[in-house]
């Protein structure tokens, strides 16, 4: 019997009997993973350090198999690269018990594994070489960066889609069977020892953790299973000496990393920390398309396993036929993504395209607005007087783009002109911007009428902050005034049929 083999077998049947004293040993120690908010699925208390039997799994096949092939080349070359997984993937680990058993501080996590990756590194695994296609990229001194991002950032996306039972798992068995695979084809042994101990380890533990789930892998399983795969995806890739070859690694773990990567630009796009937890995740929209647990988590089980055969086809496939279906490959991945995210509703992504598809008309609007106001802030600077400025000021309307411009008083009840009443069909914004200048007691406001469009209050906003400051400029350098801060608020006064509604707004 093949050393791969062995180990599979060893990890499962120490998984399986590890598995439920572990569970027993958590509820006993009362370390659940309880339902406290809405990112959590469960219903019921679930224990959590599953990640310590996959570890024991782990380590004891990786034991037995020095004990019998000591003496086996393959084992021999593969020491380097199991003392890294041990190592490294020991330091995430730690880190992850003690956050199940007491919580500690992401960054502190972070920390952790950063310093296994570090190790991983040190011991030679590391992206060196990148293969694409036919070219072929040296990273030099970018290495250590490179490899350091992929192997964090590979741990934290099978971190953050541990959200459904058994998900996480049946995703890291399907990227490490993509690798073991591609490790096979590449003639690359290596790797293949370590990816059956941990599919041994995984496919034991799997057993208990399908929903409804009976242990959850906690943070010390996702962590170390992550660090592992990153590390196995990097070794199990390299074709020849040193070139990796990049389509493996991002295909085999594609659901996890498209997962991550939409979070980050989620939360980015919503203008909130990029590590605060959110119920947006993949899964969980698909629980909120009605979805049942099990059928969410074989949707993506089926799409994980999708996009590793896409990425062994375009690995092996011979090259004329990776050129001819590239075009259409890409064609419909963008359409199928397009679909999935509107049924996923991410609103997020639909409209920060249509912000990018207005923005050039936007950008030359702000810019023509910025321009009028400055044109007219010229004729202001001619005016003595407020009759004269409010002359000006009604005549620039239509340049300005908005229907009528006044200076009055602070409670003055002015009415819009019936003139400019006729070119609007919707009912008219007003806004009133304080100037720092008051006559007989009053406080004059810079009083703009516009359409109550979604720009035009913002071309107000912009017209409002040139005209101002040449207003107070012009009434103070031409008669006798009494200043004071400009600190209240911007009024806007919608006037419709049944009456008049005040709001608040900032200058």
């Amino acid at each position: 019997m093949s050393l791969p083999v062995v180990a599979a077998i060893v990890a499962a049947l120490v998984s399986v009997a590890a598995t439920p004293a572990i569970a027993r040993l958590a509820i006993a120690l009362r370390l659940y993973d309880r339902p406290g908010d809405k990112r959590r699925i469960h219903t019921t208390p679930v224990p959590r350090l599953g990640g310590v039997a996959i570890f024991a799994a782990f380590t004891t096949a990786l034991g037995v198999v020095y004990l019998l092939g000591g003496d086996d080349p393959a084992v021999y070359n593969a020491s380097r690269l199991l003392w890294a997984l041990c190592l490294g993937g020991g330091v995430s680990f730690l880190g992850g018990v003690f956050d199940d058993i007491r919580g500690i501080r992401p960054l502190v996590k972070l920390g952790a594994q950063t310093i296994g990756a570090v190790i991983a590194y040190a011991f030679g695994c590391r992206v060196e070489t990148v293969g694409v296609a036919s070219w072929v990229l040296p990273l030099g001194w970018a290495s250590f960066p490179i490899t350091l991002i992929w192997i964090v950032g590979v741990t934290n996306a099978l971190n953050l889609i541990d959200g459904l039972d058994g998900l996480a798992t049946g995703v890291a068995l399907v990227a490490l069977c993509t690798v073991t695979v591609a490790a096979g084809l590449l003639r690359n042994n290596l790797a293949v020892i370590p990816a059956m101990a941990l599919i041994g380890g995984l496919v034991g533990f799997l057993r208990y953790n399908l929903s409804p789930a009976r242990i959850f892998l906690g943070d010390s399983g996702s962590l170390f299973v992550g660090f592992s795969l990153a590390v196995l995806a990097i070794v199990g890739s390299v074709k020849g000496a040193t070139a990796t070859l990049a389509v493996i690694p991002l295909f085999a773990l594609g659901l996890p990393l498209i997962d991550t990567g939409l979070a980050i630009a989620r939360r980015w796009l919503r203008g909130r920390p990029l590590f605060a937890a959110d119920t947006r995740h993949v899964h969980h929209r698909l629980i909120a398309l009605g979805l049942t647990h099990r059928r969410a988590v074989g949707v993506l089980f089926v799409v994980a396993a999708l996009l590793a055969v896409v990425g062994l086809t375009l690995a092996f496939a011979p090259p004329p036929v990776v050129w001819v279906a590239t075009g259409p490959g890409c064609a419909i991945t963008a359409c199928l993504f397009l679909v999935g995210m509107r049924r996923l509703n991410y609103h997020e992504f639909g409209e920060a395209a249509l912000v990018l598809y207005m923005a050039p008309a936007r950008l030359r609007r702000a810019i023509a607005d910025q321009i009028n106001a400055r044109d007219v802030a010229s004729l202001v600077d001619q005016c003595d007087g407020v009759e004269a400025i409010n002359a000006a000021l009604s005549s620039s309307a239509g340049q300005l783009g908005v229907l009528h411009v006044e200076l009055c008083g602070e409670n003055s009840n002015s009415r819009l002109p019936r003139s400019a009443m006729r070119r609007v069909l919707t009912r008219p914004l007003r806004l009133d911007y304080p100037i720092a200048h008051h006559s007989k007691g009053e406080h004059l406001v810079l009083r703009i009428w516009c359409s109550a469009s979604a720009r035009r209050p913002y071309g107000a906003e912009r017209v409002a902050r040139i005209l101002c400051a040449t207003i107070e400029r012009s009434l103070a350098t031409r008669s006798p005034v009494t200043t004071f801060p400009t600190i209240a608020p911007v009024r806007a006064l919608v006037r419709g049929k049944a009456g008049r509604a005040r709001e608040s707004m900032r200058r």
